[in-house]
């Protein structure tokens, strides 16, 4: 969905050009996940939304948007990219025994959120936040 967006908006800014596109794009990383939140806006009517959103990085999202005089229409709204990984990733593509033997034999690190991401995927996304 949000590659589909991106397209879309970059197709918008090549045909308009120049800093005065319609659409305002902002690529923001967050390091810890290793993901990214895209920020689309509309110059015009300042309305704009979030793909991709990172619940940790939400102050430094809501403070660009403030930054850049937007209105947020949405936030968190996700879509599943799963039929597209299992189609378009060769490792998906095989059975359980050789995935589980590829990513053994990649040697990666374990995910550093990898804890915190499974147990909410499993809750279709929803995350328990503590009391600070």
């Amino acid at each position: 969905m949000a590659g589909s967006v991106l397209r879309v908006a970059r197709r918008q800014l090549s045909q308009h050009g120049g800093s005065g596109a319609p659409i305002l794009l902002r690529q923001m990383f967050e390091p810890v996940s290793c993901t990214y939140t895209y920020l689309l806006g509309d110059r015009e009517s300042r309305e704009a939304v979030l793909i991709d959103p990172v619940l940790e990085t939400a102050p430094r999202d809501a403070q660009l948007i403030k930054e850049l005089g937007l209105r947020l229409l949405y936030a968190g709204f996700t879509v599943s990219t799963v039929e597209e990984e299992r189609t378009l990733n060769p490792r998906l593509t095989r059975s359980c025994e050789e995935f589980v033997k590829i990513m053994d034999n990649l040697n990666l690190p374990k995910p550093q959120q990898i804890d915190f991401a499974v147990p909410a995927n499993m809750r279709c996304g929803v995350q328990t936040l503590t009391p600070a």
